[in-house]
């Protein structure tokens, strides 16, 4: 039996909540943190060094991707520490990068 276009459709706040996923981890900038978050666990310092990046850049990205539900983060004393927010998103990342790479066979 063959399934209906309107059964397969994702609700429309499913649809922008998933938009905004994809545009938080598609700047490459992004996606360099959370590729280096597959590693797991990081402190923003780490996060910073590890992507060449300052550390006011760094937060203002890592913030980005919070805010979409990609990282998820927890503190202690004084220190932030971010790591991807759940399989799917550690699937998603390796997934991209995996089809992006032309040694790969598709």
């Amino acid at each position: 039996m063959k399934a209906t276009a309107k059964a397969a459709r994702a609700p429309q706040s499913i649809i922008d909540r998933a938009a905004g996923m994809l545009r938080a981890g598609g700047d490459a900038s992004r996606l360099r943190i959370l590729e280096f978050l597959l590693t797991g666990e990081h402190q923003v310092s780490e996060i910073a060094a590890a992507t060449d990046a300052e550390m006011s850049t760094t937060s203002q990205r890592l913030r980005i991707l919070l805010n979409e539900d990609l990282v998820k983060r927890r503190r202690d004393g004084r220190d932030m520490f971010y790591q991807l927010a759940d399989g799917h998103v550690k699937d998603l990342v390796r997934n991209v990068i995996d089809h992006a790479d032309p040694a790969n066979e598709h």
